[in-house]
């Protein structure tokens, strides 16, 4: 789980559980609903919220799913349309 980086600031342990925590639940949430997305646009947006001073744990799991998510859309436009419609990426021609 991509939470750290050698020019972040140091987190107590209680810290790292907290976030790690809230990442645990974001990414099942997102798997369980199959939106397409970037662990580490969720582990980075879950430490901005909680450096922003958001301390709700159902709160960052819930926000940071939603931009985590609309993060991925934005950059992978055709496979979130693809995998929200369930159509098939590879078009098919017809050989008649």
């Amino acid at each position: 789980m991509p939470l750290f980086h050698e020019a972040s600031r140091i987190y107590s342990q209680i810290e790292v559980d907290f976030m790690r925590r809230c990442y645990a639940l974001a990414s099942i949430v997102l798997e369980e609903t199959n939106h397409a997305y970037s662990g580490r646009d969720l582990a980075s947006t879950i430490l901005l919220l909680y450096d922003s001073g958001l301390r709700d744990y159902n709160y960052i799991v819930e926000l940071s799913a939603l931009l985590s998510r609309k993060k991925f859309a934005g950059r992978h436009p055709q496979s979130s349309d693809a995998a929200s419609s369930n159509a098939s990426p590879i078009p098919v021609v017809d050989n008649t």
